[in-house]
């Protein structure tokens, strides 16, 4: 499984691939401080303080933010789908199949 992020925080837009979660979460922190000025940790106080929850280990919520401002998904078949990567993130395991 590969997630993608379309990066247009860069001249002109650029479309990574990652195979893995964790690579994706460092790709968003990187967007954040070109797109906001904001670290991770600085963005999920404004979202704390707007409503949003907590961020967690797995930073789920900071995640699902950027997926607002961002194109975040998984390659499939060759075809970029936009998703939520990180319940396909929690899902990516032997028993559950492909």
């Amino acid at each position: 499984m590969q997630y993608y992020v379309v990066d247009t925080t860069v001249g002109p837009q650029k479309v990574m691939h990652f195979d893995t979660y964790p690579e994706v979460v460092n790709c968003l922190e990187g967007m954040s401080i070109r797109r906001y000025g904001q670290t991770r940790k600085q963005r999920m106080i404004l979202l704390e303080e707007v409503g949003h929850g907590e961020d967690d280990r797995q930073a789920v919520n900071f995640v699902r933010a950027m997926a607002e401002a961002f194109n975040i998904g998984i390659v499939r078949e060759g075809n970029l789908m936009r998703c939520d990567i990180t319940a396909v993130a929690l899902y990516q395991k032997p028993e559950y199949g492909n």
